[in-house]
């Protein structure tokens, strides 16, 4: 058995704040050294698709790897809103925004869908015993559960352009489109969407935009057509 299996089991018997509070100190050391980042191949390819004062959505923000790319490339007079309805999630990605450059991200505790309502949220656990935020997802609420709130990105009325969205929201992703219709009609933003559903790629089609898939890649591309 290798040794980072053995680190995991040891970690999930810690008390759940000392894990946390490890995170974040990995995560501020990531930072600082320039290695917080992602291998999707969508990553590399942002400074083709952003420029300086741009505004981005990251719905399903995590703790932070695609935020903290985004805030570099819009620069100061750009912004970021990014969404993460996982409460330990987002505690860690409010942390790490701290240590970004750009004081431009602003942070939303809740979930993006296409309604404002109160919905539970299922988090999994690995294998290790570990909790897997990654993993976490909206489900029927249930009393003396985790319960969070959802909206919907037209009720936001934003009113600037928006360029790029990124949506990671497991197997959510067809009500946040349908929260942002309006959006969508107006900007015809850069998509990037992780979906294995066809459904939501004949949507977008539809609608106007060019779905792509690049290699090794958990998400489809859209690219607007118009």
């Amino acid at each position: 058995m290798s040794e980072y299996p053995i680190i995991k089991r040891i970690a999930a018997r810690l008390p759940a704040r000392w894990q946390t509070e490890l995170k974040r100190i990995r995560y501020a050391r990531q930072i600082r050294k320039g290695t917080f980042a992602t291998n999707e191949p969508e990553y590399d390819r942002l400074a083709e698709w952003l420029r300086a004062g741009d505004w981005v959505l990251d719905i399903g923000a995590n703790v932070g790897h695609y935020t903290k790319r985004f805030s570099e490339l819009v620069g100061a007079q750009g912004r970021v809103i990014a969404f993460e309805p996982t409460p330990t999630t987002f505690y860690l990605l409010a942390s790490n925004s701290q240590h970004f450059a750009h004081p431009n991200v602003t942070l939303i505790n809740a979930a993006v869908s296409d309604r404002a309502d109160l919905v539970g949220l299922a988090i999994p656990q690995f294998d290790s015993g570990l909790v897997n935020y990654y993993e976490a997802h909206l489900a029927p609420a249930r009393p003396g559960t985790l319960a969070v709130m959802t909206l919907a990105i037209d009720s936001l009325q934003i009113n600037h352009r928006i360029a790029l969205i990124k949506i990671d929201a497991e197997d959510h992703e067809a009500a946040v489109l349908a929260g942002m219709k309006n959006l969508l009609a107006r900007d015809h933003p850069i998509l990037i969407v992780e979906t294995g559903a066809q459904t939501v790629v004949d949507a977008l089609t539809a609608s106007g935009y060019a779905s792509h898939k690049l290699p090794g890649s958990p998400n489809f591309l859209f690219m607007p057509a118009i």
